[in-house]
């Protein structure tokens, strides 16, 4: 199930062996799985950015505060 976070920190992921990427600042959705996590984004007006991490990095990322998750709206 997907929700939203914002990304407040440097927040980046990397793709094969390359070098560390930078998620731009702002909303994104997270669809989490017990070994990862897949954020998507706008990364300009209509391209998409798409990622996964480990679970591990996002859960770390969270902690520290470099993403806050969005609380669910409470139903009425």
């Amino acid at each position: 199930m997907s929700q939203y976070a914002t990304i407040v920190g440097e927040v980046t992921y990397t793709p094969g062996d390359g070098t560390p990427i930078p998620i731009p600042k702002g909303l994104v959705e997270v669809a989490l799985a017990p070994d990862s996590a897949t954020l998507s984004w706008e990364a300009a007006d209509g391209v998409a950015g798409l990622t996964a991490i480990p679970r591990t990095q996002f859960d770390d990322y969270v902690e520290e505060g470099k993403i806050v998750l969005k609380r669910p709206a409470e139903g009425g």
